[in-house]
């Protein structure tokens, strides 16, 4: 996509916007994650955060992704996208759907919400959990994806739960005001433990 459609949101705490431009310290130091991570903005990805998160049930730093991707679609029924997104994501052969269902974002808005684990690979694979909201973004030709991806399998449910807050606060609509510099605290501790 050229640009990133009209769409404001969230994130809470944890995570670290990145783009590829930002990767150059990566490339020097870690040089074996700048493929990875640019093939995420070769597939219509406009945005990037990862995440790092303590969990006090296994007591390691877990790690997440989320993503916000868009495609260009010749549909304007934002029913008709969201349902089309939730059997296009059912069709995918490497996707163990666990939840699969229609909600509303934005407060009017009819969004895919997909949650499951998704295997990267046939040799050695390697499974992630992710959760996704797929929508129509009202004035635009875009069907957007915001995905929350991680590697752990036992957090699912609490980083979906993180996924619908965000969710929460997506607006098509520039906010009025600038967000008060003092952040709330997270929540994601809280969903992991």
């Amino acid at each position: 996509m050229e640009a990133s459609p009209p769409l404001w949101f969230r994130l809470p705490p944890g995570y670290q916007p990145f783009d590829p431009a930002s990767l150059t310290p990566v490339r020097a130091h870690a040089p074996e994650w700048v493929g990875p991570l640019d093939e995420i903005f070769r597939c219509g990805t406009f945005y990037a955060a990862l995440g790092l998160h303590w969990t006090d049930v296994n007591e390691v730093v877990t790690t997440s992704l989320f993503t916000l991707s868009a495609i260009r679609t010749s549909v304007r029924d934002p029913a008709v996208a969201a349902a089309r997104a939730l059997v296009s994501r059912a069709r995918w052969p490497h996707w163990t759907a666990e939840t699969s269902e229609l909600r509303t974002i934005a407060r009017a808005t009819p969004a895919a919400f997909t949650a499951g684990v998704l295997r990267c690979g046939d040799v050695d694979a390697v499974s992630v959990s992710q959760a996704a909201y797929s929508f129509l973004v009202p004035g635009a030709a875009s069907l957007a994806t915001a995905a929350l991806t991680t590697p752990d399998l036992a957090q699912a449910e609490a980083y979906a739960e993180i996924l619908g807050a965000v969710a929460d606060t997506i607006s098509f609509e520039e906010p009025a005001s600038t967000p008060a510099p003092r952040q709330p605290l997270s929540r994601i501790s809280e969903l992991l433990t």
